[in-house]
């Protein structure tokens, strides 16, 4: 109990409606990995008993387009670069702590936890702060102390729905796994191999992962199948070979990636990689309610992230050590 009064008492407004957490608490990650979950479903029931003693909670899902890359910059520290677009809604930074696991920075669509303005139920209200335990669980990308960053990107093929006997993940629970557990990107790929995934909000994922040895590939699970490749930039168009490779949206932004990054040869630095996250925005139009809610850049080197919120690229939020 005290961990989540803490962690509760820890969550302040930062900018706009970017908030940060510094979470204290026990969220049971390794209780829920041995049951396994198939279905967001069965995340929330999880965590109505452990978390919330009972109280029946509720998220709220949406589908979503994103881009990201991995580069170096000129004094050789490895970066990733992540664009997250959804429709209008606030964002949380959670920094995460958990006894014998890896530290993390991670960020979260406050949406995804039923946290909005209309209900009243933003973090700096108690219904907000109590909501926000789940935030663990609800990560699309981040970054951990030894370097390893994770960033989900959607897609437009079949949900991933595996069913070979293996213990059932989910892919927001999948990305909190590897930010806890894994120290590198090859570790990554032997974890997420020991699971079957089931794709989140009804949709397919692929998941950009990169280290600060500068080893970056892209998991995706086309026809059911896990298959990783060595790509260093994604959108939301499925890399892997097969019958829908791609298939999907976002390959102006792809090109866009792939022809800056080609001039400077991998080599950006931050303020580089923000203005790259800039040309590939999304911006607000009458005919779409989505655009980028928030622009990272995660400094795998240093264990940094630097946040933008609502493409205000002259107004940043970068943590310190």
């Amino acid at each position: 109990m005290f961990g989540r009064l803490r962690t509760m008492k820890s969550i302040k407004l930062i900018m706009g409606d970017l908030y940060r957490v510094d979470y204290h608490a026990n969220y049971k990650l390794n209780e829920l990995l041995e049951g396994g979950v198939k279905n967001v479903s069965g995340l929330m029931q999880f965590l109505s008993k452990k978390i919330f003693f009972g109280y029946p909670i509720k998220v709220v899902e949406n589908y979503s387009a994103c881009s990201a890359f991995a580069a170096t910059t000129p004094e050789g520290k490895l970066i990733v670069g992540r664009n997250f677009d959804y429709p209008k809604t606030g964002a949380l930074l959670v920094h995460a702590r958990p006894r014998n696991a890896y530290a993390s920075y991670s960020m979260v669509c406050l949406e995804h936890l039923g946290i909005c303005e209309e209900d009243n139920t933003m973090p700096n209200k108690l219904m907000g702060k109590v909501m926000v335990l789940a935030c663990p669980f609800a990560c699309v990308d981040g970054l951990n102390e030894k370097g390893l960053s994770v960033s989900v990107l959607e897609l437009d093929t079949e949900p991933t729905v595996q069913n070979t006997g293996k213990t059932p993940i989910i892919t927001t629970v999948a990305v909190r796994m590897l930010l806890d557990k894994c120290a590198n990107t090859d570790e990554a790929i032997k974890v997420l191999e020991k699971y079957d995934m089931n794709s989140s909000a009804g949709c397919p994922y692929h998941f950009l992962i990169s280290d600060a040895n500068g080893k970056t590939v892209v998991v995706g699970w086309p026809e059911q199948n896990m298959v990783v490749t060595n790509d260093i930039f994604a959108t939301n168009f499925q890399l892997a070979p097969g019958k829908d490779a791609g298939v999907g949206f976002g390959q102006d932004r792809y090109e866009c990636l792939k022809e800056k990054i080609g001039a400077t040869k991998g080599i950006l630095s931050e303020d580089d990689a923000m203005e790259l996250l800039s040309h590939v925005k999304v911006p607000w139009t009458k005919e779409r309610n989505w655009a980028t809610i928030w622009s990272v850049i995660y400094n795998l080197s240093d264990f940094s992230a630097t946040v933008c919120k609502d493409m205000e690229y002259d107004r940043v939020y970068k943590t310190t050590k």
